[in-house]
């Protein structure tokens, strides 16, 4: 059975452009070491191709070769983000033990912001409203001569709505610019503040793996001082993720070994791995236009038949990227909405594919206002490169009976809660 595959925001598939550059690359490395910190010409063949492949990503991304560092992935450039520049920010002002995230940050960033509670750093966490929306009214009133960092999603991986992260940049410096004027004895520190992180000495992050091939990605012009990417996201290799940093921006990582990518990643790179994630990188931006209006086709198409099943309301109503959708089902669980699509072969999902296997209400519509149950008939719908009409179609036509069956499952559920 053909399958539906409409959970692109999870993962894309392997575009062809960067199948192509990967058997180019291991075929021009077969028989050879593919290590690119060694001194011999085995490793002068892999550096250079690591090298042109950092430099087509930085082109792809409106970045310098210099601000592209390679990681694992998209949780691991998260990490490195967060707890490197708030631990720098920290070495710099012992004052700066604040960190200040959004309600619906991905995992990636949440977690990573508790768990440096335990190195002695407060959270912040943004409230947003009804439809998902950062409130920047409490970005107004945080204390920035604390602030070690600052991190916000540029769109939210579960119902694509965008973030205003060039608002929430522009209050943040005006905030910190007024505050160290306001500053007692601090008048050397008072004509800093209206720049970048290592001017303010506090850095701006955005996770923007979800808005990559959704939205144009442009370094050199965003008000931010990193960027994190995932390259699988786009339709390149899994286990590769991109950090975007800035290199006067200070970040003090724990990623101890040898000196690669900046000495802030040690460890071997992924030579293969990197030249398939900047022919997907470069696709994507190439084709951001064309899939804009595509998912754009798309998103009426699915609106117009999905809306008319009684229940099905779309969670949040503020502007957002077209390829993901995110919908809020009246007495369902995701959990068998999932079963049933599956098995009438369409791939969704109910949020985040980090929590797969785990029945629990959506984080982000928690943060919307939903109750408990609400957020547990949470359905993410995500078009990618790949994504067809006839694939929408396969899932309005399998959708009702699929919905049906949640329902009394749900139910049933229920009623043996209440007997026991």
């Amino acid at each position: 059975m053909e399958l539906a595959y409409l959970d692109n925001a999870a993962s894309e598939p392997l575009r062809p452009q960067a199948l192509a550059a990967m058997n180019e690359a291991a075929a021009s490395l077969a028989g050879i070491g593919a290590n690119p910190s060694s001194a011999h010409a085995a490793g002068r063949k892999a550096a250079a191709l690591l090298e042109t492949a950092r430099a087509q990503v930085a082109r792809a991304l409106g970045a310098e070769p210099a601000e592209v560092i390679f990681t694992g992935g998209g949780t691991d450039s998260c990490a490195l983000a967060l707890r490197g520049l708030a631990r720098a920010a920290r070495r710099q002002d012992s004052r700066r033990t604040q960190i200040a995230v959004s309600q619906v940050e991905h995992d990636a960033v949440g977690h990573n912001a508790r768990d440096l509670q335990n190195a002695g750093f407060q959270v912040q966490v943004l409230p947003v409203d009804s439809g998902g929306v950062v409130d920047l009214e409490a970005v107004a009133a945080l204390d920035t001569s604390q602030l070690a960092g600052v991190s916000v999603m540029s769109v939210c991986n579960e119902n694509g709505v965008v973030q205003p992260v060039a608002e929430i940049c522009r209050r943040l410096r005006e905030k910190a610019a007024a505050d160290m004027r306001d500053a007692p004895g601090d008048k050397a520190a008072a004509g800093k503040g209206t720049g970048s992180g290592s001017d303010s000495q506090f850095a701006i992050h955005t996770d923007a793996i979800a808005a990559a091939g959704r939205q144009e990605i442009n370094f050199a012009g965003s008000p931010v001082d990193a960027i994190s990417l995932a390259c699988h996201k786009v339709g390149g290799p899994a286990a590769l993720g991109v950090l975007l940093a800035r290199r006067e921006v200070k970040i003090a990582s724990d990623r101890l070994g040898g000196g690669q990518e900046r000495a802030l990643r040690a460890g071997t790179q992924d030579v293969i791995a990197a030249v398939g994630a900047a022919a997907a990188f470069a696709a994507a931006q190439q084709e951001l236009a064309e899939a804009t209006r595509r998912h754009q086709d798309l998103r009426e198409k699915l609106l117009q038949g999905a809306l008319k099943i009684p229940g099905v309301k779309l969670a949040s109503n503020a502007p957002a990227v077209p390829g993901i959708i995110q919908f809020a089902l009246q007495g369902a669980e995701a959990e068998g909405l999932l079963f049933a699509l599956d098995q009438a072969g369409v791939c969704a999902s109910a949020g985040s594919a980090c929590h797969t296997g785990v029945a629990r209400p959506s984080p982000v519509l928690l943060a919307q206002g939903y109750s408990e149950q609400d957020a547990l008939g949470s359905l993410r719908i995500s078009f990618g490169w790949s994504t067809r009409e006839k694939d929408v179609d396969r899932l309005l036509q399998a959708l009702p009976s699929a919905l049906s069956a949640s329902r009394k499952l749900a139910e049933r559920e229920r009623l043996s809660l209440i007997h026991i």
